[in-house]
């Protein structure tokens, strides 16, 4: 990124913790490590990924989308000061947003309602029973009518895991609207171990999009005169 020739811009992926943890929470999970393997091997392309940090003072656990919550700060002030600061690609396509647990809530209800925003959007074992959000931002209330038809999803939950219940209702909500969605569930509990063991899975998730027109692009430029 820092190389002095490089005048490359990058999507985006932009990932929201658990509560209580921090913006470290991912990097705990060996999302760094996971990225730069897949980029340097070649699976996946070069990408940024944001990783803002829920507040202590009870908006990022407590309150819902709309004004003076995590929502507007997103929306209003960190993507764009991503945008602003960075290299980034500012179209929808590439942009990605997901989260784990309370931060799964956050990217489902931000994307719900901003789906204009981003491309793909992933629930780790979202804590939607314990949202007790209204229903104007209630990830499971918005999911049959909001406007979401754009929109690729990840959903996925441990075996043992309290959020498998409300993951797979998300995933019959969007197979009800044919709207296309990876669900999976896997060995582990609502834990660090079982997130960490699915970084990767999720990362290619994400970047699919970009890797597919990665290709395409390189088989263009082998085919020009």
């Amino acid at each position: 990124y820092d190389a002095e020739d490089n005048k490359a811009k990058y999507p985006v992926i932009y990932l929201f913790h658990g509560w209580p943890m921090d913006e470290n929470h991912w990097l705990d999970l060996g999302i760094v490590t996971a990225a730069n393997r897949l980029i340097q091997s070649g699976e996946l392309p070069p990408f940024i990924i944001a990783l803002p940090r829920g507040d202590k003072e009870g908006v990022y656990n407590r309150t819902s989308g709309g004004d003076k919550s995590f929502e507007a700060a997103m929306v209003d002030e960190f993507i764009p000061y991503i945008d602003r600061t960075y290299r980034t690609l500012r179209q929808s396509d590439y942009r990605a947003i997901g989260g784990i647990s309370r931060g799964g809530v956050w990217a489902l209800e931000i994307a719900f309602r901003h789906p204009e925003l981003f491309s793909s959007v992933g629930s780790h074992s979202s804590a939607l029973g314990v949202n007790q959000a209204a229903a104007n931002f209630d990830p499971i209330d918005l999911a049959p009518t909001a406007a979401i038809d754009s929109l690729r999803f990840f959903v996925d939950s441990g075996a043992s895991d309290w959020t498998r219940a409300t993951s797979a209702q998300l995933s019959k909500l969007l197979e009800a609207r044919h709207i296309p969605h990876t669900y999976t569930v896997a060995p582990g509990d609502h834990l660090d171990s079982y997130w960490s063991s699915q970084v990767e899975a999720y990362l290619k998730f994400y970047a699919a999009p970009w890797k597919a027109e990665q290709v395409a692009q390189q088989l263009l430029a082998s085919q020009a005169p």
